[in-house]
């Protein structure tokens, strides 16, 4: 409780945060980390934050700041489900405090997390830590005691055991064998027994969350739950018996707070923020850890650093966001070794807080600020409730009573026909006019988009006698050499909206004296952008050495990226240290994000898999089996099962099957699929294929087992070809058609006509724009395909959004290039970034978080059907258009 009374004692005048460099930024993002505007951005993981301060301060800059973070939180009473953890000698285990501080003092009108993980895993801890070597209580009697804990905690388990008597003198005669044999067993030992089956069950037995089971390396049908905790009790109570000091001791503790933070984490990990129960609503900010560390030697330091270790070692490798970490003080090296911490500044660590980086970061403090006036951290408004929870219950239930009456009079209430219409049609991709391929003309193409641009170049570069004219750099691949490498590759028409957009700002330029001319750079990244590290590097050392007497030739931001690969997330890292202003192209995973001067266009996988998820489960995509009139219609069902298949080691194929996976409700069968010969790894419980024939017997095989299976692809689209062609070859398992949902990985290759001829394919994959066709896109979209269209007639991709997604991209650093000032330097281009930049464009409305380096907000992601004339959108999410209201969403983009 000691937090308590500290927060009490400074609630008058609130402690102010110190205003050192970037202060600003992070009071901001501190605040909507806690309390995001949008809820759904409370199942991002933030980073466990260290603030340290310097060896020299005293013990008040730390308090200073922990109160200002504190207050913030609630000045009179918790707005937010927080805890700060003050590392006194006397508590060995701080996850006990931080769990008891977590219940206490709810916000108003609030639910609080259920604790069931917590408090019988601190039952046990505490049970162990009494217990001497070798004379464990055993398992029957610690399941007596834990379960006598959970009792005198209330509910139904404590009114049953009170009304079993008091435990004083037994009574005699008949009376007494009547309590002892029947009342007893019926309010005590027949609940306890069941609890602790349900105990069992929940924590060993269970696949999906049977966590202890898996903590402790225990089989589902090995020792029961009390079995095993004894079991640990017996491996600690040597080393806790030790002196304190000893390593062992610390040992002991080490794996005692490791089991707390997982039961801890366990009940925290899935924020209830939806559905109808009033309790799932109550969810409505981030629960706040925050810790002092002392200093190394000093009492509390070994518990604040323990807590810490423990909770980075789970924090990495549990789903679920679980709570927000602050750390202030003095952490020593050998803890920040551990952690493995990426040392920043406070600007950067404001960015991190809302990304789902587990990656520990540590910003040093330094002391000059703490000697003058601070900034105030004002308090988070999260959402109130006007009524309780139960209050709430009571209504609903009220209604839902009118419903059932009135709908027992009308029989087709309950008689709904589920919609067994497949989504977006029931013909496969061959059935239709195109059953033959695209002819692609992969040099020709490159070389000319390569000539417009360095025609464009020249242009620009005539303004540079009156105005300040700038070069941007667009990484890409390697220029293609042969159609195979074309369409599998989104450069040409990447390049083609690069050029269209360049264009449009020259010709603007000639009215319009604010618009900056660019010039553009382009710089290859070997094939596949395995060379990016290298051409990164190459970038920098130019620009260290820019001396050129051309204005023009100086370098104010880089553009591209377009995969997500361990080489460009690198490249990324490497051009973040130098404040390199950057906008990605069609790179998505979450993990590309390593600098706060990078700015992603694309929705992140993470988004997309769980539009991807809902979309599977719950629209009917994958045809029924036994159809026997060759003449009715397919009949469709959601996907119940899915087969995900993943490449190992590629960054954007792991990243999306892991968050699919996460998101998908129904059941999976993850295959790593890799072809080339180098031997990998694969997970638990993940299937492994090196052939395509070898994938295809493993889909079957699936769908043999699940009729209702979907594939779910996340490898690279030339690995999905072999399979295909594969899958056709075999022909084993492809009569009642084979449906694939995949990202716009697929979008390149498909449009080519690659699978026109497989009447057997049912084909969906993400796109990052609308067809111009369809009704839903806006103005600006149309007007961008019609031109493109009248450019490019004999384009592959003319539905594809990989040239939108170049041409608006451009326009965001075209944007603050013009924003920047009349110096144009690459520092005012990347405040001009961070300034909210908003505009409609190709791909629909676009409109960045101030401040924030994340993709758009609600930036447009569609999932498109392959059919054999043009591509239809199944589900389109975000602003598509300006203004694209909630209402017109599909239910898929609320996962």
């Amino acid at each position: 409780m000691a937090d308590e009374v500290r927060s009490t004692n400074n609630s008058v005048e609130p402690s102010s945060f110190p205003d050192d460099a970037g202060a600003d930024y992070f009071i901001r993002e501190y605040r909507t980390a806690v309390n995001p505007a949008r809820r759904d951005l409370l199942e991002n993981k933030p980073p466990l934050l260290l603030l340290s301060t310097s060896a020299e301060s005293p013990e008040s800059h730390t308090h200073r700041v922990l109160e200002a973070l504190r207050w913030a939180l609630g000045p009179e009473y918790k707005r937010v489900p927080h805890t700060v953890l003050y590392a006194e000698g006397d508590v060995p285990l701080l996850t006990v405090q931080a769990g008891a501080g977590l219940e206490f003092d709810i916000p108003r009108r609030s639910t609080p997390d259920r604790f069931p993980n917590f408090w019988l895993m601190a039952d046990v801890v505490a049970q162990i830590q009494e217990s001497r070597p070798g004379g464990g209580l055993g398992a029957r009697k610690l399941r007596d005691h834990v379960y006598r804990q959970r009792a005198e905690r209330g509910g139904l388990p404590g009114l049953l055991w009170h009304m079993g008597g008091t435990d004083t003198a037994p009574i005699g005669g008949a009376y007494g064998f009547f309590v002892g044999l029947v009342w007893h067993s019926l309010t005590r030992t027949l609940p306890r027994w069941i609890w602790a089956r349900r105990q069992n069950r929940r924590l060993v037995r269970s696949k999906r969350s049977g966590w202890l089971g898996k903590h402790l390396n225990a089989t589902a049908g090995g020792a029961p739950v009390f079995e095993l905790l004894d079991q640990v009790g017996a491996r600690q109570a040597p080393r806790l018996s030790l002196e304190p000091s000893h390593p062992r001791h610390k040992e002991g503790l080490a794996a005692l707070e490791l089991l707390l933070m997982r039961a801890l984490l366990e009940d925290l990990r899935k924020p209830a923020v939806g559905r109808l129960l009033p309790k799932r609503r109550r969810r409505v900010a981030r629960p706040v850890l925050l810790v002092e560390i002392p200093p190394e030697g000093a009492p509390g330091a070994d518990a604040a650093e323990r807590f810490l270790r423990a909770f980075h070692t789970l924090n990495t490798g549990l789903e679920g966001p679980g709570p927000l970490v602050i750390a202030v003080g003095r952490p020593s090296g050998s803890l920040q070794a551990d952690l493995g911490v990426e040392r920043t500044n406070l600007r950067r660590a404001s960015s991190l807080l809302h990304s789902s980086n587990p990656r520990p970061v540590v910003v040093p403090l330094e002391d000059e600020p703490f000697e003058r006036p601070g900034l105030q951290i004002p308090p988070v408004q999260p959402r109130k409730f006007t009524m309780g929870w139960r209050a709430v219950t009571a209504v609903e239930l009220t209604a839902l009573a009118a419903v059932l009456v009135g709908g027992a009079t009308v029989p087709s209430f309950w008689e709904r026909t589920p919609d067994t219409h497949c989504v977006g049609g029931d013909h496969p991709v061959a059935a239709g006019s195109q059953t033959k391929r695209v002819e692609v003309k992969p040099k020709e193409w490159y070389q000319a988009a390569r000539n417009r641009i360095d025609k464009q170049n020249k242009d620009a570069e005539k303004y540079a006698k009156d105005r300040a004219v700038r070069t941007v750099v667009l990484f890409e691949s390697t220029p293609p050499t042969s159609a195979e490498d074309t369409i599998f590759d989104g450069a040409i028409p990447e390049l083609r909206g690069v050029a269209m957009w360049q264009q449009r700002l020259i010709e603007d330029a000639a009215s319009d004296a604010s618009r900056v001319p660019l010039r553009v750079e382009v710089r290859q990244a070997g094939a596949g952008f395995r060379e990016a590290v290298r051409a990164v590097r190459s970038l920098i050392r130019d620009v260290k050495q820019e001396n050129s007497e051309e204005a023009y030739e100086q370098i104010v931001g880089v553009l591209g990226f377009a995969q997500s690969t361990k080489e460009t997330q690198e490249a990324v890292k490497e051009l973040g240290g130098i404040g390199m202003p950057m906008v990605g192209t069609t790179a998505t995973a979450d993990e590309m994000q390593q600098s706060d001067s990078f700015w992603p266009f694309t929705p992140a996988n993470s988004t997309e898999a769980g539009i991807e998820a809902a979309f599977a489960a719950h629209s009917p995509l994958v045809a029924k089996p036994g159809k026997t009139d060759p003449h009715a219609p397919v009949e469709c069902v959601p996907a119940g099962h899915a087969v995900i298949v993943r490449t190992p080691d590629d960054l954007y194929s792991e990243s999306l099957a892991e968050r699919f996976q996460q998101a998908f409700t129904g059941g999976e069968t993850v295959i790593s699929f890799r072809q080339d010969s180098q031997p990998f790894a694969t997970q638990a419980g993940t299937q492994k294929a090196t052939t395509a024939d070898q994938l295809v017997g493993q889909v079957c095989q699936a769908l043999k087992a699940e009729p209702d299976t979907a594939v779910y692809w996340t490898a690279r689209a030339k690995d999905f070809t072999a399979f295909v062609r594969a899958m056709d070859t075999n022909g084993t398992c492809i009569e009642n058609d084979l449906t694939v949902l995949g990202g716009n990985e697929l979008t390149n290759v498909a449009l080519t006509g690659q699978y026109a001829d497989k009447d057997w394919l049912r084909l969906y994959h993400s796109a990052h724009r609308l067809p111009e066709g369809d009704s839903r896109a806006s103005a600006k979209t149309k007007n961008f395909v019609r031109q493109y269209n009248g450019q490019y007639p004999q384009d592959p991709w003319r539905q594809d959004g990989h040239s939108a997604v170049s041409y608006d991209a451009f326009h965001v650093l075209s944007r603050a290039v013009d924003n920047a000032g009349s110096t144009v330097r690459r520092e005012s281009v990347l405040t001009a970034l961070r300034n909210n930049i908003t505009f409609d464009g190709a791909t629909g409305f676009v409109s960045y978080s101030e401040f924030s380096s994340g993709p758009p907000k609600r930036k447009t992601l569609v999932i498109l059907r392959q059919s054999a004339g043009e591509p239809e959108a199944v589900v389109a999410c975000g602003d598509y258009r300006q203004n694209a209201g909630k209402k017109e969403q599909d239910p898929a983009c609320r996962p």
